[in-house]
């Protein structure tokens, strides 16, 4: 389990928390700071990697623009959740009350989306 004191890495939070929990029907997107997240989840669309003597094929680099245009709504809303600093910083009240603080800034959100 991770640590609540600093900062912790998105993928590790998935790790401890996710594994388990999601459904193996469902495929999720996820950016390059996930590396290795197919040994865990096998429905992960990450995009591909090139290196200094393995450039990206053509198939590769449209893939991953698709993931990109996929991506960035996502990101989008990512933001709008961080403008209300639900997601941005330690939330210190009871956790009822935070879930239900979480659904009111996400219907905001998504009012603002429309």
């Amino acid at each position: 389990m991770y640590s609540d004191v600093g900062k912790t890495h998105d993928f590790t939070m998935f790790k401890d928390s996710m594994l388990g929990v999601l459904p193996e029907n469902i495929f999720i997107l996820v950016d390059k700071g996930y590396q290795g997240i197919l040994d865990y989840f096998g429905n992960a669309l990450i995009p591909h990697k090139a290196t200094k003597n393995n450039p990206l094929t053509d198939e590769q680099r449209s893939f991953n623009k698709m993931l990109g245009k996929l991506r960035v709504k996502i990101e989008h809303i990512i933001r709008r959740l961080k403008i209300f600093r639900i997601c941005k910083e330690t939330y210190r009240g009871t956790r009822e009350s935070g879930l239900r603080r979480v659904k009111l800034v996400s219907v905001l959100c998504n009012k603002m989306y429309v």
